[in-house]
């Protein structure tokens, strides 16, 4: 009867991210309570994988060393607070390695504590503008989009603008000067130019912005009343 196929204790807690020494042994624990394994053994039966990851999640709380990420784990877990452990940035549980990732979830962070929910984007290509809608999905920033290929009156502008707390112009990206005109001089006071493409590099200036200018007079809610 042929052996049954196996894999490497060590190799998969690599792949989870756990690569330091004292993370290794946290999560080799999480394995040994819920019984896969015992302190000894290297390898794992194939068909205990899956169950072996689950055991880890169920247990560990992985995060990156980013201060964002920090701030927006959730350790919590089936059976109570998970414990949190240091992972290298492609095991983290909420950046997953992604500068992106990372620099949207410190926008949201920097955003809520400004006071200021509402986002009003100019601009950008269709997969950018995706790629940022799917990374606030579930936060509480509420997104806005202008195409940049549709032109807006000034009217349209300054409700668009009034109705926002953040006003981002995004420059050199499918964006004609027809339509962030209008928005140069719709509300200047919370409007800005991000000169770079990336989605990584808008929610850098997002949160530069928001620094720049402090926590929102009375707050978001307060103002609108």
């Amino acid at each position: 009867m042929p052996a049954e196929p196996t894999f490497a204790i060590e190799a998969l807690l690599e792949e989870l991210g756990f690569v330091r020494v004292a993370s290794k042994q946290l999560a080799r624990r999480a394995l040994v309570e819920a019984g896969l394994t015992n302190d000894r053994k290297q390898n794992m039966a194939i068909a205990k994988r899956e169950a072996a990851i689950a055991a880890i999640e169920d247990r560990v709380a992985r995060v990156c060393s980013g201060e964002a990420c920090r701030n927006a784990l959730d350790a919590s877990g089936p059976n109570g607070p998970r414990r949190v452990v240091e992972v290298a940035s492609e095991g983290c549980e909420v950046c997953g390695g992604s500068d992106t990732a990372r620099a949207a979830q410190q926008m949201v962070q920097d955003l809520a504590a400004s006071g200021r929910s509402r986002l009003l984007v100019i601009g950008g290509s269709p997969n950018a503008r995706t790629t940022l809608r799917n990374l606030l999905r579930g936060t509480a920033v509420e997104v806005e989009f202008v195409e940049g290929n549709r032109p807006t009156g000034a009217k349209r502008a300054k409700d668009l603008a009034d109705r926002a707390d953040v006003v981002a112009i995004w420059a050199n990206t499918q964006l004609d000067h027809k339509v962030s005109m209008p928005f140069q001089n719709a509300a200047p006071e919370k409007t800005f130019t991000c000169a770079r493409r990336s989605v990584a590099a808008l929610a850098d200036e997002v949160s530069r912005h928001v620094r720049s200018r402090g926590a929102l007079r009375g707050g978001a809610a307060g103002r609108r009343r």
